[in-house]
């Protein structure tokens, strides 16, 4: 499993209930080094009430852990900061996979995480996120109940305890 196929699953999952998707193709190395890199990874036009959302990705496997929110990079979280304050929803998706047992992810604000930016969010904290049910199931039986509207109700703005 690679961050590439999060991507594809969300934009699959995204277009399966009503939104016109697309995933930003990644640049080639050579334009990498030579112009300016992706701004994030892709979005979502849903039906009312989410209407647009945009979003950077990222995927944790094999076990749930620690998220180093440097990971995100700055011009991923400015690109994302800009859309928000234009009307859109920017979020960091943070996706989960288990060989044969779990995948799932979360929708973390792009404001909570900038807030963060250079810090972690433990193990802990996102066991926490998970018993109060802000995770989205990726697994089949979790597709076939998926609502658009958890991209806004679940979305984190705060760990718990804050």
């Amino acid at each position: 499993m690679k961050e590439a196929n999060l991507n594809h699953d969300l934009i699959a999952l995204f277009k399966d209930y009503g939104a016109v998707a697309h995933k930003l193709p990644d640049p080639n190395q050579a334009v990498v080094l030579n112009a300016s890199k992706r701004p994030f990874d892709g979005f979502a036009r849903f039906p009312s009430p989410v209407n647009d959302f945009w979003f950077e990705a990222k995927l944790i496997k094999n076990k749930i852990q620690a998220f180093a929110t440097s990971r995100v990079e700055t011009h991923q979280i400015d690109n994302l900061k800009k859309i928000k304050s234009n009307g859109g929803l920017a979020a960091v998706i943070l996706g989960f996979w288990e060989s044969r047992k779990d995948y799932w992810f979360m929708v973390f604000d792009i404001d909570f995480i900038d807030k963060l930016r250079g810090a972690s969010i433990k193990k802990k904290e996102l066991l926490a996120l998970c018993e109060k049910k802000y995770s989205i199931s990726l697994r089949k039986e979790g597709l076939k109940c998926f609502k658009p509207e958890w991209l806004i109700e679940k979305m984190i703005t705060a760990l718990p305890g804050e």
